[in-house]
């Protein structure tokens, strides 16, 4: 998703926290982490237990290749090039590159995933902490009896993970401890979900519909769709939404869910604009198509000839870095979302030239998936120069998507300027808070969402449905309009979809748009959110079927979105219905996780940590903090927007604050004794008073 607070920016949200991991950090609020630290070895811990007793261990062995390992029950994965492996008793251990991570996978025999648990920790000698930060448990997914996944509260001053996930089947649970730093779980999380959740075992297969023809999307069918959609919708609490169907060269569904704005009357229709935030990455992506096909420009161009001035901190990267590569989120340039979230309001579009002259990779080129919106405006905002040379960058990147894309696909209400695109009728954003109501998504101020222009070409993008489904529809033709015109040539469209960095076991990035596989059915997709909208866009090429969800809220927006695609497979391709139970049990999910960080902010903050902090704090990248005591109690005003802040004090005597509304609800800030600490992914901010 666009929000970067929201799992994740500009991308998408699993189900089980795990599913995040692969796709941005350890998430936020109780979700999964929290602490960090190396943990020790398997072996150290388990010798410090009386009860268990000392045994040898192999060695970890480094691997210079991807390699596939089938463990004793016949179950089959494979571990990246460049990890660490060894066999332990009933299983196998992975470490990261960097050695700060271990993943631990054991086979249990055990009748429910509970008793797993207990007989995993037991097997390896750990002890986990006394709370629960989160706990998710499904029953019949994807082929398993039971997926399970138990991430524990760690001291905040230890910054570590540790969780477990679990997958049964027959009798017989596989069971994977993850331990290690918070960041690099932040920056592995894409290999450690191909390690995790690539697990092949004889027997369990998630439901393969690859074979069968889409059914007509008749009037029943429709209709169908069309109760389903407004019934999530209200049960998500989604304000309004928009959504539109394409089959076989034609848009056979459009239509507008529930309203603009929660409280007002006004409703949505095909026509009413939505902020569609990463999404916007597939269109500057067909920005640089389009100048690839009138040989402007080659997509393997080096960035440092077309921008001279451009430097990194590494040299090597600087030289080696293309135009394909800074949409391919496989550079290991690291995520850096909390740099848009705090000080939009001092940069601009030039900035984006400037914005690693400092920065260095902290994985390998190609090694593994790290989202990097910076990355991404590099690279539109240069195309945007070559289009249109002269003019200020945000200009010429909304005028060239005018021209070159929008304007050749008919996308006539669709623009990449925010001023234009806040006009007329335009739905406003949502979001979630921890005070509650926990149902009554915040209406937001539109102006909120500038955070996306210095940043455009990764977010900026406001759309309609009835403007993304002939997208959808040109995406599904190969570059040809619905009337024939070929608006982009064959060869540059498709190259956007070849895979160059993977994302999880059976998922993999190209060049602003993810490759993957739902219930067997390849699709073409990419998520988008902002602080206040939720969007999808799905194509199934092999079936000639598409789907565009828009919504006004990051709330319950990725649930909703996901409840709708699955909803639309099952009625296309009398798939298994699970769809309305699966929404049914995120939102409960959802909610439970909710009231319990609900619960642990304490407000108001106390007095004597209201006087202490109260005043103005700076830090060198995320500008000035300023905190005043009001009847809501103590507020910090970040110069772009503000929230109210909770409190809590952990018991290893660590004192956080957190913000309570958007667009970062659930951000921990760290009290040290001169210092704020606020830490996100692999970053960390140090802010002092002033």
């Amino acid at each position: 998703m666009l929000s970067p607070m929201k799992k994740p920016l500009f991308g998408r949200r699993g189900r089980l926290c795990l599913a995040s991991l692969a796709l941005t950090s350890v998430s936020l609020g109780a979700g999964c982490g929290g602490g960090a630290g190396t943990p020790a070895p398997p072996t150290a811990r388990a010798a410090s237990r009386t009860d268990v007793a000392p045994r040898v261990e192999a060695e970890f062995v480094a691997l210079k290749a991807e390699t596939a390992r089938t463990l004793k029950s016949g179950a089959k994965l494979e571990i990246p090039a460049g990890w660490w492996l060894r066999d332990v008793d009933g299983g196998v251990a992975f470490q990261d590159p960097d050695r700060e991570l271990t993943i631990t996978l054991v086979e249990i025999d055990a009748d429910s995933t509970d008793a797993a648990t207990t007989a995993t920790l037991a097997k390896l000698g750990r002890t986990a902490p006394p709370k629960i930060a989160r706990k998710v448990h499904e029953v019949d997914q994807a082929g398993w009896d039971e997926v399970a996944e138990i991430v524990w509260e760690t001291p905040p001053s230890e910054n570590r993970v540790f969780a477990l996930n679990l997958r049964r089947q027959a009798g017989k649970t596989w069971a994977s401890l993850l331990e290690g730093k918070t960041s690099a779980f932040a920056r592995r999380g894409a290999q450690v979900a191909q390690i995790v959740l690539g697990l092949e075992v004889p027997g369990v297969a998630e439901e393969d519909l690859s074979s069968k023809k889409a059914l007509a999307l008749d009037a029943e069918r429709l209709k169908e769709l069309e109760t389903f959609i407004e019934r999530a919708r209200e049960k998500a609490h989604v304000p309004g939404a928009a959504v539109a169907l394409v089959q076989d060269g034609k848009v056979v569904f459009e239509k507008g869910f529930g309203v603009r704005e929660r409280g007002k009357k006004d409703p949505v229709t095909p026509r009413t604009r939505f902020m569609i935030g990463s999404v916007t990455k597939s269109l500057s992506t067909l920005l640089i198509a389009s100048l690839v096909d009138g040989g402007k420009v080659k997509w393997d161009a080096p960035v440092k000839e077309l921008l001279p001035s451009f430097e990194t901190g590494d040299a090597a990267f600087t030289g080696k870095l293309t135009l394909a590569h800074t949409f391919c989120a496989c550079t290991g340039m690291p995520r850096r979302d909390l740099d848009l979230v705090f000080e939009y309001g001092a940069h601009k579009p030039e900035d984006a030239f400037s914005a690693f002259a400092d920065s260095k990779p902290t994985t390998g080129f190609g090694e593994t998936f790290q989202y990097s919106n910076q990355m991404t405006a590099l690279g539109g905002f240069l195309a945007a120069r070559i289009a249109e040379p002269g003019k200020p960058l945000g200009a010429a990147y909304a005028s060239a998507m005018k021209a070159r894309v929008f304007g050749p696909m008919g996308m006539s209400d669709t623009t990449a300027s925010f001023d234009e695109g806040r006009k007329g009728t335009v739905a406003s954003p949502h979001g979630g808070n921890l005070v509650g109501p926990r149902d009554e998504p915040m209406v937001l101020p539109i102006a909120m969402e500038r955070f996306v222009e210095p940043v455009a070409p990764a977010g900026a993008v406001f759309s309609t449905a009835r403007d993304m489904a002939r997208y959808a529809l040109v995406e599904l033709a190969n570059g040809k309009t619905p009337e024939g015109k070929q608006a982009f040539g064959e060869a540059s469209l498709l190259e956007r979809r070849k895979a160059r960095i993977r994302v999880g076991p059976r998922s993999s990035y190209g060049l602003g748009l993810a490759t993957s596989t739902l219930r067997g059915l390849p699709v073409v997709t990419h998520d988008g959110g902002t602080f206040g909208f939720v969007t999808r866009l799905t194509v199934f090429p092999d079936k000639n079927l598409g789907l565009v969800v828009l919504t006004n809220t990051t709330s319950a927006g990725a649930l909703f979105v996901d409840a709708v695609t699955q909803r639309l497979v099952e009625v296309a391709f009398g798939g298994k219905e699970q769809a309305a139970r699966d929404l049914d049990r995120g939102i409960e999910q959802d909610r439970e996780q909710w009231m319990k960080h609900h619960e642990k902010v304490a407000m108001p903050v106390p007095a004597d940590v209201v006087a202490r902090l109260t005043g103005t704090w700076k830090s060198e990248r995320l500008g000035s903090f300023v905190f005043t005591s009001t009847k809501d109690g103590l507020r910090v005003d970040v110069g772009e927007w503000s929230s109210r802040l909770g409190y809590e004090k952990a018991e290893d005597g660590t004192a956080r604050l957190f913000f309570v509304d958007p667009p970062v609800e659930g951000l921990p800030m760290t009290l040290e004794e001169k210092e704020l600490v606020v830490a996100h992914g692999q970053e960390s901010y140090r802010f002092t008073k002033k």
